[in-house]
């Protein structure tokens, strides 16, 4: 792996030891990160004075040797080709990165990673380890995205906060957590600590009817957030829809939510990752912004 240029620009937080650090990777092959999630990633990390943290990954292709090259088609020149795209993204997409940084007036940071392309998500990973969180896009239409997210997801050991493919509205003012009293979620809140204490209100939101979740967990959580300053109230909903996912997005939605806060769930092995209903759900598409933590 090869870093190729780093450089940094905008204003420095007078309270640097206090600054959080947004990680924001950005692909370029097969598939471009689109310039929206750059945008989102910049007035996110604003709403918060956060430092962001913009990674382009480029990706080298391993030549064939001659002897196999000549079977096939103008091998050398595909490779080429795509490396030639994969670098040209990068460039284009720390650019755009810097130029939107420098305007909205949040520090960035921004290097070029160098790797493979079958290391290219275990790098995303890897780069991630290094920052409070990880800001990311899911694109129905664009599957690398996914892969990218589910990867750092399960691999980081750090949260995610996975946005919807629409433009931010504004700071996170109400959030939601999806709450069951499992691990995942408790690890979730843990995380999201920064955003619960700067929230106006904060609804603990227990779905009923996907699986057994006492009614007053939720209420003994929302009771400990008030005990810390925090506006917090519990609510009960029914689950009713096919994906259970779908349904705690479209509640928090109806709850007039601008976060949701959940666990996230999975096993991995050999790339191949077993996720759970609501976990899938969201990746499958995110329809706010939504922190989630493994």
């Amino acid at each position: 792996m090869e870093i190729d240029h780093c450089d940094r620009g905008g204003p420095r937080d007078m309270e640097q030891d206090m600054t959080a650090q947004y990680f924001l990777p950005l692909s370029t092959y097969p598939d471009s990160s689109s310039g929206l999630i750059i945008s989102n990633a910049v007035a996110f990390a604003g709403h918060y004075r956060a430092t962001l943290h913009a990674c382009a990954l480029r990706v080298g292709i391993p030549h064939i040797p001659n002897a196999w090259s000549s079977l096939l088609l103008d091998t050398p020149k595909m490779i080429e080709h795509a490396e030639t795209l994969s670098r040209d993204r990068a460039e284009t997409l720390i650019a755009a990165a810097t130029n939107l940084a420098a305007n909205a007036k949040v520090e960035l940071s921004s290097r070029t990673v160098k790797t493979t392309l079958p290391l290219l998500h275990e790098t995303a990973a890897t780069e991630a380890r290094f920052f409070d969180l990880a800001i990311l896009e899911c694109v129905a239409d664009v599957p690398d995205t996914r892969i990218v997210a589910e990867a750092v997801l399960f691999g980081s050991g750090r949260p995610a906060v996975i946005l919807p493919n629409k433009t931010l509205a504004g700071p996170i003012d109400h959030l939601v957590i999806a709450w069951d009293g499992s691990r995942a979620a408790a690890r979730a809140v843990s995380d999201a600590n920064p955003f619960i204490h700067k929230a106006k209100r904060v609804s603990v939101l227990s779905l009923t009817g996907e699986k057994p979740v006492p009614e007053t967990t939720g209420a003994h959580l929302a009771e400990i957030l008030v005990s810390t300053g925090v506006n917090a109230s519990a609510t009960v909903a029914r689950f009713t829809s096919s994906s259970i996912g779908q349904s705690i997005q479209q509640t928090a939605l109806e709850l007039s939510a601008d976060m949701l806060v959940m666990g996230g769930f999975g096993h991995s092995r050999l790339r191949d990752f077993v996720l759970g209903g609501a976990t899938d759900g969201v990746l499958e598409k995110p329809l706010l912004p939504v922190l989630m933590s493994h």
